[in-house]
């Protein structure tokens, strides 16, 4: 009986035994995970402080606006604007998103409120997730627990972002981000419509 081996089974035994380039392999097989890893770590904190600012900057000119006496003047929302810049800072809010004020009013009683008066600065794009001037409030974006009583008001600001990532992929190219507050006034409702707000 034969025991020669032919030379394509002795290259196909050489081949099972090699170790060679083996760590090589392995290290490419892993690499588009650690890749992934390491700009998640660097994206998601970045992320997170932008909601932070979002989060932020609604509250805060919701609740400056509230601190106003009527008329609310074109000099008073020009300020709070700037002040919404600064708290988005290094976020650049009047060139990426959009801050909208809006007034609700229930001057009639019963089912009569609806949005007085609106003012914005920013991106014209993003427009009020509420409804339109003098619409009654989209339920959407604004619950049923908080419609005001008559000649009573609700202030509300909106504010989006456009999140572009640093490392964009076709997992995540980029949002644009929402957040919304509400407050009530704290002298006077704010029944006088603004002027024409500018966006500093």
């Amino acid at each position: 009986m034969s025991t020669h081996t032919s030379p394509t089974r002795r290259l196909i035994g050489r081949f099972r035994r090699d170790r060679r380039g083996v760590a090589a392999i392995e290290f490419a097989l892993i690499l588009p995970i650690l890749a992934l890893l390491a700009l998640g770590c660097f994206e998601v904190p970045r992320y997170v402080l932008l909601w932070q600012r979002l989060e932020r900057a609604s509250s805060g000119v919701s609740d400056l606006v509230a601190q106003a006496d009527d008329p609310i003047t074109v000099n008073q929302l020009t300020d709070i604007f700037s002040a919404a810049q600064i708290m988005m800072q290094p976020y650049d809010i009047k060139n990426s998103g959009t801050i909208i004020v809006t007034s609700i009013n229930n001057p009639t009683g019963g089912t009569g409120v609806k949005n007085t008066w609106r003012v914005s600065c920013g991106v014209a794009a993003n427009t009020s997730k509420l409804g339109s001037v003098n619409a009654t409030p989209s339920g959407a974006v604004f619950p049923a627990a908080l419609s005001p009583a008559l000649d009573n008001e609700v202030l509300v600001a909106e504010v989006y972002f456009a999140y572009t990532p640093v490392f964009r992929t076709y997992i995540f190219p980029g949002a644009t981000l929402y957040t919304i507050a509400y407050t009530r006034p704290r002298n006077h409702n704010l029944i006088t419509t603004p002027g024409t707000v500018r966006c500093p």
